[in-house]
Parts: structure tokens; sequence; C-alpha cells
């Protein structure tokens, strides 16, 4: 909790210290944001001699804080500031850190005698670090640009049984602004997890910037990912989002995505509003809420027993960018 105040104070000290200037060239961003996210979900077990019932309940709290250093410069004179970066072509070189706490708790109960399923009331509690380093290069002539990162994890669990998990990854991308305010990229990234495998991520992308009337602005984001891991894993991901810029400082939207796997067993969808405000030409709030509907993928027959189950997740994020 120390670190946690601590780097809330510091953003604060920094805001008060950024608002004194007016210029609209950058060298340097710092990003804070929070995000707490509840997962509910249940399923029951109709058997020939009774019910086994199965609730799970994840409470996760994830705090992020991150700096960038723009290189060549970051100028916000033209189109949102919220999108700066895009229509600048900006490169730079950025670090994280991010910290999450998850809270697992679980019941099950069974009055079948035949199903060697015990009742069961768990907490467990985890913990998790993160670095990430991150390059970006964009030529602003032709409108190419190269992507490169580094990840390193630990997560800790506690409970019954203490265990932790090292994961160290990469990523490599590239791209091409096909117009002025129109990107393409393609992204490949690896995460290796110690004694428990690794997973390849490909992910696909389009960003475009326009003009809608004589005043205002939106954005376009979609993109398609898809993941493949060890045991033979398999995850896809379609999402599109849309933000409309009424003035430069103004930002909001909405995002919707579909996760779907083969090997899953489950459909996710989730829709996401989000807002965010500069108020003063280097000072960002941010906020969002999205909501998660979990279709478990029909009835699972278990020796002639037959489940069904629901789960759904909310959350929401805050976050504050000061630009210097």
């Amino acid at each position: 909790m120390r670190k946690k105040i601590g780097s809330a104070s510091w953003l604060v000290v920094g805001m008060l210290v950024a608002t004194t200037g007016s210029a609209e060239t950058y060298d340097f961003e710092i990003d804070l944001a929070f995000e707490s996210t509840s997962f509910d979900g249940s399923q029951t077990i109709a058997t020939n001699g009774g019910t086994i019932f199965n609730s799970t309940r994840i409470d996760t709290d994830d705090l992020g804080l991150s700096g960038s250093w723009y290189f060549a410069g970051l100028s916000d004179d033209k189109g949102p500031r919220a999108r700066a970066d895009f229509v600048d072509r900006a490169s730079s070189l950025s670090l994280g850190y991010s910290r999450t706490d998850q809270t697992t708790a679980t019941l099950i109960t069974n009055d079948d005698p035949s199903f060697p399923i015990p009742p069961l009331d768990s907490r467990i509690d985890s913990d998790g670090k993160t670095f990430v380093l991150d390059f970006r290069y964009v030529d602003r002539g032709s409108g190419w640009f190269g992507d490169a990162g580094l990840l390193s994890s630990n997560v800790t669990i506690g409970g019954l049984v203490s265990d932790s998990v090292d994961a160290t990854g990469w990523r490599l991308g590239a791209g091409k602004y096909l117009f002025d305010t129109t990107a393409l990229s393609v992204d490949l990234s690896q995460v290796d997890v110690d004694g428990g495998g690794d997973a390849t991520l490909a992910t696909l992308a389009l960003e475009h910037l326009g003009d809608l009337g004589s005043g205002w602005q939106y954005a376009v984001d979609l993109g398609y990912s898809r993941v493949d891991a060890d045991g033979g894993f398999e995850l896809d991901t379609l999402g599109a989002a849309i933000a409309l810029y009424p003035t430069r400082d103004v930002e909001f939207g909405v995002a919707v995505e579909d996760v779907s796997g083969s090997n899953v067993g489950q459909d996710t969808t989730g829709v996401e509003g989000f807002a965010s405000w500069f108020v003063t030409p280097n000072v960002r709030l941010s906020a969002r809420y999205r909501v998660d509907d979990v279709g478990f993928a029909g009835n699972v027959f278990l020796g002639g027993a037959t489940s069904a189950g629901d789960a759904d997740q909310d959350s929401f994020g805050i976050g504050a960018t000061v630009r210097f």
C-alpha cells in the first residue's frame, strides 16, 4: 500500500509542476492507471442422486505506472490530443511497471454420494509484478514503423499450497501509414512460463482517424488476434472501437470485443465505454467501464449428469497522464 500511495503522490506533484508550462511539444509522458475487476461464475450439475453446485468469485486490482521518452519529440498541434502520438508519428522508448492483487473464492457443495467431489470452501490470494520495456520507431517521411518489447513477470500464489511462477516474453511488430492518419500493423509476441510451457500471440490491427462534419473528429480501431499455447489451447479475439472527439481535449467512445476458443469451452463478449479529458494541454484524466458476458458452451454431460452454468464480469478503470 505504501508504494501505491507514493506513486500517486509523485504523479500529483508532476501535474502541479507540468501545468505551469504552455508548450505543445513534449519529450516525456507519465501514466498512472488503476483497474478493478470482479468475476462471478456458477455451475449446477444435476445428477441422478442429487446436485453439485460450484461457484467462483475472483476480485482483481491492478495498479500500473509507466513512463515514455519521445526521443524525436511529440507535438499535439494537429488532431485530438489523445491521439497525438499517432497523428505526429512519434517514436518512443517506454518502461512500465504493474502490480496485480487477486483474490479467488471457491465454494463447492455436493449432496450426491456417488460422485467423489468433496465439499470445498476456499480462498486463494495471489499477487503479481510485471515489468515491460517497449521501443517504437516511426519514419515520419515514409510512414513505416517498427515495434519491439520485452516482458518479465512474477506471480506469487498463496493458500493451502504456496507457489511462485515466473514468465518472460518478447514482442516484435511492424506497420505502415497507408494515409496521413490511417495505419495498418502486424505484431508477434511470445511468453514463456517457467515449467508451464509457452504461448504465441499474433495480432493484426488497423487504426484510422477522420473528420466528422465541420468540427468533430472520430477514430476507428479494428483488431484481430490469435493465441496458440501448449496443450492445444487456442483463442481468437475480434475487437472494434469507435471514439468521438467534439474538441481536441475531449474523447468518448465505445468498444466491443468477442473472444472464442475451441478448447476453452466458453465464449466471451465484452462491451466497454470510455472517456478522457485534457484538463490542460498536457494533463489528461480518463475513465472506462466494461461488462463481459461469459457463456458456457452448452450442457456438459458427466456420467449421465447434465451441467449448466453462467458467468459474468465487470471492470472499471481510472487513469491520469502528464506530458512535459
